[in-house]
């Protein structure tokens, strides 16, 4: 890769899903390749270099904010699903994390451990355009774990009694990892289940929460593109 194209913004997806992922977001690229790193692809989207990647759980998304950081990109846009933790949460709602509690292990290695945070101003543009837009958002306190399926119901009460918003697997780890680069960061998750309910992303959802569910996933990926 030649300095000249070194991207100017990453965009990361917290899923198991690539097959469906990769041709879903590469059509918004012009000029794609597949770079030397594996799952890893460089494009242009309104003029811009962007690098997408599908990156799950918190020891894998940490790599290529790593190797970008290192080449100079200078924006990251995590986004992904999670699990809703309070009540007024709904599937389909978008979750904004302003700060990420720790609970994975990969952020101690770029000087995390209890905090991560976002960029405000990103934040902030991420939760007008998607207002805009008409979907439900929500900004707050949000926590990042490492293991998807071990989340008893003691947790997440906890959790939600702390007033996080919602629980993924790369959002604080992408954080920390970027803010050791001085990268500007954010994350938009789509609620996929919500949790003080009973239910997971293993349980049959209405139709309704489906069409939802997609729409958010589409939306969050076009507002990462032009952030």
């Amino acid at each position: 890769m030649s300095d000249e194209e070194v991207p100017e913004k990453i965009i990361l997806e917290g899923t198991w899903w690539q097959k469906s992922r990769y041709p879903m977001r590469l059509e918004y690229l012009s000029k794609v390749r597949e770079l030397k790193f594996p799952d890893m692809y460089l494009g242009e989207f309104e003029g811009s270099k962007i690098m997408f990647c599908c990156a799950y759980g918190a020891s894998r998304a940490v790599e290529p904010v790593h190797i970008f950081g290192l080449l100079g990109s200078k924006k990251v846009v995590q986004i992904g699903s999670c699990g809703g933790l309070q009540q007024n949460i709904k599937t389909g709602d978008i979750l904004i994390p302003s700060v990420s509690a720790i609970g994975e292990g990969a952020s101690q290695y770029y000087g995390q451990l209890i905090n991560s945070t976002a960029t405000n101003d990103l934040v902030q543009s991420a939760n007008q355009t998607l207002t805009e837009i008409g979907l439900s958002t929500h900004i707050g306190p949000h926590i990042s774990t490492s293991a998807l399926l071990q989340q008893s119901v003691e947790q997440i009460n906890e959790w939600s009694i702390k007033g996080l918003l919602g629980v993924d697997m790369e959002t604080s780890a992408v954080f920390s990892a970027a803010e050791y680069f001085n990268m500007e960061r954010v994350s938009m998750l789509f609620v996929w289940d919500e949790l003080l309910k009973g239910r997971s992303w293993l349980d049959e959802f209405s139709d309704a929460e489906k069409v939802k569910q997609l729409e958010a996933n589409r939306t969050i990926f076009e507002v990462a593109l032009k952030l």
